[in-house]
């Protein structure tokens, strides 16, 4: 696959998602991605998309102030 942005190959990797909300932060390591050899944009498949939703949604049950949690952990 080749890169929307900049026409550089893609490669299979792992990326952190960060979702910011008014005061609580989430980050979600170690997600599967496509990401450009190039200039580093990712892309995320539809099915790490989904999984990635209901993660966010049960963290976001935690009051914490800031959230780390691992993909592979959280989406098993």
């Amino acid at each position: 696959m080749k890169c929307s942005l900049c026409g550089a190959s893609m490669i299979e990797g792992k990326i952190k998602h960060i979702v910011d909300m008014e005061k609580q932060t989430i980050i979600i390591k170690d997600v599967p991605a496509l990401v450009c050899k190039q200039c580093g944009v990712s892309f995320l498949d539809d099915e790490v998309v989904e999984k990635l939703e209901k993660i966010v949604d049960e963290l976001l049950k935690n009051r914490a102030e800031i959230v780390i949690a691992n993909y592979s952990e959280m989406a098993a």
